[in-house]
């Protein structure tokens, strides 16, 4: 692609224009960790994001404090509104508080059951983190846990969300609703309040840093790209997929990580990928003639070597891997960290050049595509970094592949559908051997 092109679609980003098309919507969610963009374009912006910012980072100091009373806060929440937190809060760790996170994410009742079995409602509170406020698995556990609260909710309840009047008519209170702006995506929403059980839980210190080196990664991508160079790690990440993807023709990429902090990179990844980048149209909705997202899988360190590994190094079929670690962490033994960068290096060394042996049975092929990812401390700064520039690489992807990377309708499509059979089956039970003639019966009653 001509730098001049990327350059000008770099600009439309951050100029706040329409990128969007279906929804008619910008992306704008660097704005949400820039506390300047001067070096932006001219940037429309329709919300006072620092005063968002700093009214979901007081909610998180007060939560820090232990001065709310509360010490176990249930985030409810689904796809990037779990995924991104569940990430930042693994990266970054708890610090300086008593305070206790609890995820929910998918409809899992007894999982529920059990987690407020041991949690005391007097000292309980939620963050309820939905854009639409209309997610259905979302509102079903936080009607739960409302419920549980009872009388308890208005004054411990918070929700993360850009429909403010949907939350107020769900019951809480216009003081404990946390705005962030419309075009925020779900996939890049925990840099919004959205993350504020994050930022409770690891200090507004820490999750400060995270965004400055998420904002530090947006300013160097678009200076390189307005250069037409290729050497920001964006660029690189972009380059990398691309030609995995299409110049190999590789359909899956394993992300596998030997920092343990980052076991949930891969998970995240896998939503900013392929929900991304999984489209089968161009801009023009005109179909595509040419591969889009791989299937990512995940993997941790030393558990997936125990695991999918064997097939990866003698199976039929390769799998590129990007191996993801650190050189150092001082929070571990030395012994600790030198066992998992050797287990890091030897799979890769084994996956790029195979072994010989008299025996087929102990030959490893080599030839096995792997890429390493790694820094030398797990900083809040690296993180942000590093998923700032996972977001800009797949936007690279995007108008390299001339498709849209910010909506997801099939997702909506399977969610519209949901709806239709759970009003169907309000009426009819159905059996095992009834399920085939399920979508036909749906069809001719609705």
């Amino acid at each position: 692609m001509a730098a001049c092109r990327l350059s000008d679609q770099v600009d439309r980003l951050f100029s706040g224009a329409i990128v969007n098309p279906s929804e008619a919507q910008p992306a704008l969610h660097m704005a949400l960790r820039a506390d300047a963009p001067n070096d932006w374009p001219a940037t429309p912006l329709d919300a006072d994001l620092a005063g968002e910012r700093d009214r979901f980072l007081r909610v998180a100091d007060r939560l820090h404090s232990g001065e709310m009373g509360i010490r176990d806060l249930i985030h409810v929440g689904i796809g990037g509104s779990d995924l991104g937190p569940r990430l930042l809060l693994d990266g970054l760790g708890h610090a300086g508080t008593d305070l206790r996170v609890h995820f929910l994410s998918t409809l899992d009742a007894r999982g529920l059951a059990g987690l407020l079995e041991r949690l005391d409602p007097e000292q309980t509170g939620v963050l309820v983190a939905s854009k639409s406020f209309s997610t259905e698995e979302t509102l079903l556990q936080a009607r739960a846990v409302a419920d549980w609260l009872g009388d308890r909710f208005s004054a411990r309840a918070f929700a993360a969300t850009a429909r403010p009047d949907r939350a107020a008519a769900f019951g809480f209170r216009s003081d404990s609703i946390l705005t962030f702006p419309a075009w925020t995506g779900g996939r890049f929403s925990m840099w919004s309040s959205v993350g504020t059980a994050v930022a409770a839980a690891a200090g507004r210190d820490r999750f400060e840093a995270l965004l400055a080196g998420a904002a530090q990664a947006d300013a160097d991508f678009l200076r390189a790209s307005r250069l037409g160079r290729n050497d920001q790690l964006a660029h690189q990440l972009s380059a990398l997929l691309h030609g995995l993807r299409r110049g190999m023709n590789f359909s899956t990429l394993g992300i596998v990580a030997y920092e343990p902090r980052l076991a949930l990179l891969g998970d995240y990844l896998q939503q900013l990928i392929m929900e991304s980048l999984g489209k089968g149209v161009d801009r023009e909705d005109v179909p595509v003639d040419q591969p889009t997202a791989p299937l990512v899988f995940a993997g941790r360190g030393t558990d997936a070597q125990h695991a999918m590994f064997q097939a990866l190094h003698q199976g039929t079929d390769a799998h590129p891997l990007i191996l993801v670690g650190a050189l150092s962490d001082p929070s571990v033994t030395e012994d600790w960290q030198r066992t998992q960068l050797a287990h890091l290096l030897g799979q890769a060394e084994a996956f790029a050049h195979g072994v010989q042996s008299d025996r087929a049975c102990e030959a490893l092929p080599g030839g096995r595509p792997v890429s390493l990812l790694m820094t030398d401390e797990l900083t809040p700064e690296a993180l942000g970094y590093l998923l700032a520039s996972f977001e800009h690489a797949v936007f690279v992807l995007a108008v390299l592949w001339h498709i849209n990377p910010f909506d997801q309708w099939g997702v909506e499509e399977g969610k519209r559908l949901a709806r239709a059979f759970k009003e169907t089956l309000k009426d009819r039970r159905f059996t095992l051997d009834d399920l085939p003639q399920a979508s036909r019966f749906l069809k001719k009653n609705s």
